[in-house]
């Protein structure tokens, strides 16, 4: 689980308004020279961990699009990414409910290519026509599936799964599961899915393994 979220901001007032968009979260302003300042965001120990860093990251995209900046700088587990803004285009999210499932789709702005489609409640027959028509609308290289709100995944929801990587590696992108709570690990274990996926155990870790796949490609291209 991720200790921390860093955002740098060129200025007190930024700093300050970034502070309020995270209200709710433990943040704290530093600075740090040259009259520039970091955000610094608490996420260790805090419950569902996984979902609290996918808010913040949506609410920092958020505040960056308010502002006049053209990017700033954000740190996760010790590494650095560029967050650009969209041009005063409004972040991608679809959010379906049904029977008990919540399916978000949102853009996770670390780096170029990375989305997120993050499922709330059990993931069975009844609702999988939902989980593939959320995979089926993400466009990006990059996608990462989080399962960690997931308490019950069944077969039906499973193939889909594998369907949606099938296809997305015919497309030259890659899918990478969060399988983070233990039913859906288990799961995925006992039916060797796991050797199938790129199964990572917390959302941080697969941002981060996205994100680094992301420069790989860039750098051979």
């Amino acid at each position: 689980m991720p200790e921390s979220l860093h955002i740098e901001a060129p200025s007190a007032p930024l700093a300050l308004s970034l502070i309020e968009r995270l209200n709710g979260f433990h943040a704290e302003v530093v600075p740090c020279g040259d009259e520039r300042f970091q955000v610094r965001v608490d996420l260790d120990g805090r419950s569902g961990s996984d979902r609290a860093l996918l808010d913040s990251l949506e609410r920092v995209e958020r505040w960056l699009e308010s502002s006049e900046l053209d990017f700033v700088e954000v740190h996760l587990d010790g590494r650095s990414y560029r967050l650009a803004r969209r041009d005063g285009k409004p972040p991608l999210r679809t959010p379906t409910e049904v029977d008990g499932l919540v399916v978000r789709m949102r853009t996770v702005p670390l780096g170029p290519g990375v989305q997120v489609v993050s499922a709330e409640g059990d993931l069975d027959l009844h609702n999988t026509t939902q989980l593939e028509e959320a995979l089926e609308s993400t466009d990006h290289p990059r996608v990462i599936l989080d399962l960690t709100e997931v308490p019950f995944i069944d077969s039906t929801a499973l193939w889909t799964i594998v369907a949606s990587t099938k296809s997305m590696r015919s497309q030259g992108r890659e899918l990478l599961v969060v399988a983070g709570n233990p039913a859906v690990a288990r799961v995925l274990s006992i039916t060797g899915l796991e050797r199938v996926f790129s199964v990572h155990p917390s959302l941080a870790e697969a941002i981060t393994s996205a994100l680094d796949g992301d420069t790989v490609a860039r750098n051979q291209a």
